[in-house]
């Protein structure tokens, strides 16, 4: 009879298994992390997701967490960043920041990702104790702001560093200037960017899973969700994606496009109109060949009443035009000029379009 021991479910137990659920469970006093501090709760999901037993519906309330509010994207892109500087210490000082012999840790499938068992380890110390190492990874900015536009609304804001913003409709930012590096974490919204060129501070956008990276140049983020589309200027951006440990990466020249789908995919870049894309900035809204559906999608970011569209059939009719941003109800009144369509408008307040 072996004396290897019956877990409740049946299954083998065994000390390097206890030690894993275990790590799994650490940090031990924390059972809800919206309870805890953005840091602490930070550094428990990061351990989480290191484990190997984080299952589709551990990875949706992650998701939902880091959403939920700015601090808690920054705390755990933190907690990566000092992840990957602990991965390279030697063991020997990952055990003493650990403060004893590391747990056991599951058998991941990528060698790659069981080092990262010594960065977890050092990443989870030093959170908990508040060693330099932490004020290493994440210095104080020397500048920051939040941004903000209302529905309809569009701004310009010019940076110390000599940068300017300019957001569309709808726009949520904020904005951090370090040292040795300039980030602004679009979490909804458009912005186009004139970044003023210094080679010792990259700027850098994170917009959700999407993260791009510029010396000097002009270009735009717009962020829905989490769908991210990049247009280029001038100059040559690198947008990236993907978890710390396997990035996908990609340059783009000035007149070209990628972005992100709202799975993290990335797009393949390819030519795209930046003029026709970043015409609101003038106060207009260009469209060349795009069906009605489109059309009604963009309108609909800048009106205060939706416009619907009463006939699905209408969708499929395609629009070439320009229509000006200044006033935008004088929008409705532009449609029927360009389709054969009437503006009806509804009891609660809203608009449709009707077949003329």
């Amino acid at each position: 009879m072996s004396g290897r021991a019956r877990s409740p479910q049946g299954r083998a137990s065994s000390p390097e298994h206890d030690a894993a659920q275990r790590q799994d469970a650490a940090p031990a006093h924390l059972s809800n992390p919206d309870s805890a501090s953005p840091r602490e709760a930070a550094a428990w999901w990061f351990a989480r997701v290191h484990s190997g037993r984080m299952d589709d519906a551990g990875r949706a309330e992650l998701a939902r967490w880091r959403q939920a509010d700015p601090a808690h994207e920054r705390e755990f892109q933190a907690m990566a960043s000092l992840g990957e500087a602990a991965a390279g210490l030697p063991r020997d000082r990952v055990r003493e920041l650990f403060g004893g012999e590391i747990p056991v840790r599951p058998a991941l499938r990528r060698r790659r990702l069981a080092h990262a068992g010594l960065a977890l380890a050092a990443c989870t110390a030093a959170a908990a104790a508040g060693v330099g190492l932490w004020r290493l990874q994440a210095p104080q900015a020397v500048y920051g702001i939040r941004l903000a536009t209302r529905r309809g609304e569009r701004s310009r804001h010019a940076l110390p560093d000599g940068s300017t913003l300019e957001l569309n409709t709808g726009t949520a930012a904020e904005v951090a200037l370090y040292e040795d590096r300039r980030v602004v974490a679009l979490l909804q919204g458009e912005i186009m960017f004139a970044v003023s060129a210094d080679a010792a501070r990259p700027f850098i956008v994170e917009a959700g899973a999407g993260r791009v990276r510029v010396v000097g140049t002009r270009f735009s983020v717009r962020r829905d969700g989490q769908a991210v589309a990049v247009a280029v200027e001038s100059g040559t951006v690198e947008l990236s994606s993907g978890r710390w440990w396997r990035r996908s990466a990609q340059l783009l020249t000035a007149g070209m496009g990628a972005g992100l789908a709202a799975d993290g995919g990335q797009t393949a870049a390819r030519p795209v109109d930046v003029a026709a894309l970043t015409a609101w900035r003038d106060g207009r809204l260009v469209f060349k060949d795009a069906p009605l559906a489109e059309v009604v999608r963009e309108v609909n970011r800048y009106l205060a009443q939706p416009l619907r569209v009463g006939d699905g059939r209408l969708n499929a009719l395609r629009v070439t035009a320009s229509f000006r941003l200044d006033t935008p109800e004088a929008l409705l009144a532009s449609l029927p000029h360009v389709l054969p369509v009437e503006v009806r408008r509804l009891p609660d307040g809203a608009a449709a379009l009707v077949a003329r």
